[in-house]
């Protein structure tokens, strides 16, 4: 993106700060490309600390140096997490750098988003240190010379459209200059190629079937004494290699209308740990004499419900 060169408009009230860090390479050591550094936003009162805003910017920025440009992006959280009801078109808005006398207002970016790394916890702001947030890029071009000037300090002010919602004055510095990797070349004398196959995993899957009875008929209650219904469930298994559990829960509710009769299920959980053609695993279903003659007359009927899992042997 380009950016508009605002000529001889003075910023109200920068103030000046200094600050010692490790400075990006002299603007001659440096080709035309694509580079990476490292941000910060200073304050303006002349201590060389950190802004407050500081930790609301990934301290990663990107330059893209020409033979008379230095373009550079910057990005800021968008939206700020303690304040996202804020700063609809944009956590940061009318940004303007200042190089000797010159003004060079940044444009804005609030539709691509791109995801960065913070690494600063701010508390204030909803932002921890490892946080990946949706960003505003701001990117403004400035002359090839202000490499080195933002080795040291540039003049910036912004409108801080969240939580302060003034334009604040500071200073940005960018240091740790390196070429972007997506421009490192190979040496004329080498080249790479990349070698890349695949293996797939064998893995033996265990087969299994379980078959619980569709339905079960316990006839007409008897008052006298407590009734059982005896049934099966069929396991078939293959390459099982682990533990085949079926459960049933111990009791449930047969209704009729709005009246319930309880039942106990006998079944409990039962595991099969083998290869098997048919294993037989045995439950019973009681209804209780002093239940039945305690209950409504009527037309009874239930479910129970089987859970049936696998877990393989470590």
């Amino acid at each position: 993106m380009k950016f508009k060169k605002l000529s001889g408009i003075a910023l109200a009230a920068i103030m000046t700060v200094g600050m010692c860090s490790t400075a990006l390479a002299a603007d001659t050591e440096l080709n035309n490309g694509d580079y990476t550094g490292t941000i910060h936003f200073l304050n303006g009162n002349g201590s060389g600390k950190l802004s407050m805003c500081d930790p609301i910017f990934a301290h990663e920025a990107d330059i893209e140096l020409t033979d008379n440009a230095a373009e550079l992006t910057f990005y800021v959280a968008y939206p700020i997490p303690s304040f996202s009801d804020q700063g609809a078109d944009g956590t940061l808005k009318d940004v303007v750098m200042t190089i000797d006398g010159t003004q060079y207002k940044a444009e804005s970016d609030i539709t691509t988003k791109a995801v960065k790394t913070f690494d600063t916890d701010a508390s204030l702001f909803g932002i921890k240190a490892g946080d990946k947030l949706e960003t505003q890029a701001m990117t403004v071009e400035l002359p090839r010379s202000a490499v080195d000037d933002l080795a040291t300090k540039v003049e910036t002010s912004a409108y801080v459209n969240v939580f302060m919602n003034t334009t604040q004055n500071f200073y940005v510095q960018v240091t740790d200059l390196k070429a972007s990797s997506q421009h490192d070349v190979p040496s004329e004398n080498s080249k790479s190629m990349e070698i890349s196959a695949e293996v797939e995993e064998q893995i033996s899957e265990p087969s299994y079937t379980v078959t619980v009875p569709s339905s079960l008929t316990m006839g007409t209650l008897s008052t006298e004494k407590d009734n059982t219904q005896a049934y099966e469930v069929l396991v078939q298994a293959a390459d099982l290699n682990g533990t085949l559990t079926v459960t049933a829960p111990e009791s449930g509710n047969l209704n009729s209308d709005k009246n319930a009769l309880a039942f106990a299920n006998s079944f409990g959980t039962k595991n099969v740990t083998a290869d098997t053609e048919g294993t037989k695993l045995t439950g019973e279903i009681q209804v209780t004499a002093a239940n039945v003659k305690a209950a409504a007359a009527g037309n009874y009927t239930g479910t129970t419900t089987f859970a049936i899992s696998y877990a393989a042997n470590k």
